[in-house]
């Protein structure tokens, strides 16, 4: 599957106008405030009445490497989305359609067969298709893409997580070929999501594949841009004239972009960013946090509109034993009533009406309710339960001291809590979160760390990838189909030393969890995966590994001159149709 991505911060774009500030208010401005939550509507893009124009996108970090598959930075996005074709996409309500692949393989259209223990799958390239320097897309690009991403480079920690259930990809004629899968994948619509060019980058070593200066300035490109400049603070992106080739009769982006050219800009920080944004310097935001909600509200001559994203916020507290340079083992180690404890008094309405503005609902799952098929809607957010978590700890033994903690057989009730440095919607949580607690008769204090540091694969000593902390808060985003689970919380996924897949990073062990992540992906048959999907749910909140907060939101503030601007809640966030923007 797409590995998950890890994320700091809520994806947020504001599309601002580039005339004055004086411009009117669509939505009222800060007098009107924060609109609810939108539920997806149909697309249906307005044609530019002409080609032209440049638009920037102001952003407060930029990746370190842009390349789809050795690198889960969700900052890389929105750049990826531009540079970027998959075989497959998701529109804005999350309906598979064909992007290089002419339509979607299934099991009604003869796409996908199920071949003993195994499957194919047949795509059909559309033809025509050509990399932005003019060469052809072509089959042969599909199985070289696979055999880099499963071959030495691999090796740097992407997820193979789906690429390991394939047993071969074989090229046809005339742009057709098949993957063979060893086993039932019935999540092969995520893989992929990127093809690379053979020619450019068939001739490098397995060994300089990762560092490859392609990654930092993409020359070759399928998407409907292509990167001329890269600078520490800019990146300046032109339309790439070959993307309509192929093209033609497509219901979604059948066309060259409409722009002439996309700018990136980076922003020291989210305050200069918001700075750029009220000042018309910047046409477009991204990678603000709901936090920002508030300012985003006061801004005048902008349209807001907020929707549900594949996203949610969780604590994950560390199953494993820990490194005693974090504190050891943790208190709930052999102790399951502690989570059970945490777990009710956790002051989730104090988020929810705090910085969240009670526009993010909160989460009992990590399975979406946009996923309607597989959302188990009887698993809700747990109750706040100070007194009920305070009878769990006294039944279990902890007795609070003179200063309030609790100890038991001698040991304080005490862990630390981690996420990334320098946000402050995560200080906000962390501080509601160990306020709560406190109250309970637990002592928390807080070990935060660079984004880098905590979400570095195993391989650069990742603060996560090699379970140095005892409890940690971070976002997760989510592919389209709850398989996703499996390589975050099914007990084989855990990260080790020699692994290229796993981001099991709680060290959960679950058999209920385990047992319903494997039937989920036994069968090709969508009720038979409904019903082991709602049983995992179950089970999930049963075992405690993660404690869901909240679902995090796609937020768009716009100007009313940026045309086609649609939230999508998957992973391809809001530049998923960047072809059709245009400023009228």
């Amino acid at each position: 599957m797409l590995a998950r991505r890890l994320t700091g911060a809520a994806l947020l774009w504001l599309g601002l106008a580039a005339c004055s500030a004086g411009a009117p208010s669509p939505g009222g401005g800060a007098a009107a405030g924060l609109p609810a939550v939108a539920s997806p509507a149909a697309y249906q893009p307005r044609p530019a009445p002409h080609r032209g124009g440049t638009i920037t996108v102001g952003t407060w970090q930029f990746p370190s490497s842009f390349s789809p598959y050795f690198s889960s930075q969700a900052a890389a996005t929105p750049v990826q989305n531009a540079l970027f074709d998959g075989l497959l996409a998701t529109d804005q309500k999350l309906q598979w359609y064909g992007d290089l692949a002419g339509d979607v393989p299934t099991v009604e259209n003869g796409g996908v067969r199920q071949v003993g223990a195994g499957m194919d799958v047949t795509y059909q390239l559309r033809p025509g298709l050509r990399w932005s320097d003019g060469q052809p897309l072509t089959s042969d690009d599909a199985v070289f893409t696979y055999r880099t991403i499963t071959g030495p480079a691999a090796a740097t920690g992407f997820g193979q997580d789906g690429y390991d259930r394939i047993s071969g990809v074989e090229a046809r004629e005339e742009g057709g070929f098949v993957v063979h899968f060893r086993t039932l994948y019935p999540a092969y619509r995520s893989l992929f999501p990127a093809i690379l060019p053979r020619h450019r980058l068939g001739q490098v070593s397995a060994a300089q594949l990762v560092q490859d200066g392609y990654w930092r300035k993409p020359d070759v490109a399928s998407g409907p841009f292509t990167l001329v400049q890269a600078g520490e603070d800019r990146l300046t992106l032109t339309r790439n004239e070959q993307y309509g080739q192929g093209r033609q009769g497509m219901a979604l982006l059948g066309h060259t972009a409409y722009a002439d050219r996309i700018v990136f800009r980076a922003y020291p920080t989210r305050q200069a960013l918001l700075a750029a944004a009220k000042a018309g310097d910047v046409q477009a935001a991204s990678d603000l946090s709901e936090r920002e909600l508030t300012t985003v509200a006061r801004l005048t001559g902008v349209r807001v509109t907020l929707a549900s994203a594949l996203q949610y916020e969780q604590v994950s507290f560390n199953q494993a034993p820990v490194d005693s340079s974090v504190g050891g083992p943790p208190p709930w180690a052999g102790d399951p009533a502690v989570l059970q404890a945490l777990d009710l008094a956790l002051d989730r309405p104090a988020l929810e009406g705090g910085p969240l503005h009670n526009r993010s609902p909160l989460a009992g799952s990590p399975v979406s309710p946009l996923l309607d098929w597989a959302y188990a809607s009887d698993v809700g957010a747990t109750r706040y339960d100070l007194e009920a978590a305070r009878r769990t700890l006294d039944a279990d033994g902890w007795t609070a001291g003179a200063d309030g903690i609790r100890t038991k057989n001698g040991r304080q009730l005490a862990f630390a809590l981690t996420s990334t440095q320098d946000q402050l919607l995560r200080t906000n949580e962390e501080e509601i979160l160990a306020a709560g607690w406190r109250k309970l008769g637990v002592a928390v204090s807080v070990q935060n760390y660079s984004s880098q540091a905590l979400f570095a694969d195993f391989a650069h000593d990742g603060v996560l990838a090699r379970g140095l902390y005892q409890a940690a808060i971070w976002a997760w985003i989510t592919p389209p189909d709850p398989d996703s689970e499996f390589d975050t919380l099914h007990s084989s996924r855990m990260p080790a030393a020699g692994s290229t897949s796993g981001q099991n990073y709680s060290r959960c062990r679950s058999s209920a969890v385990d047992q319903a992540l494997a039937q989920g992906r036994s069968t090709l048959v969508t009720s038979q995966r409904a019903t082991a999907y709602r049983a995992f749910q179950h089970a999930y909140a049963d075992a405690h590994c993660e404690m869901p907060l909240y679902r995090r939101l796609a937020i768009g503030v716009t100007s009313p001159r940026l045309q086609n601007f649609v939230l999508n809640p998957g992973p391809a966030g809001s530049t998923w149709n960047l072809a059709d923007w245009w400023l009228a």
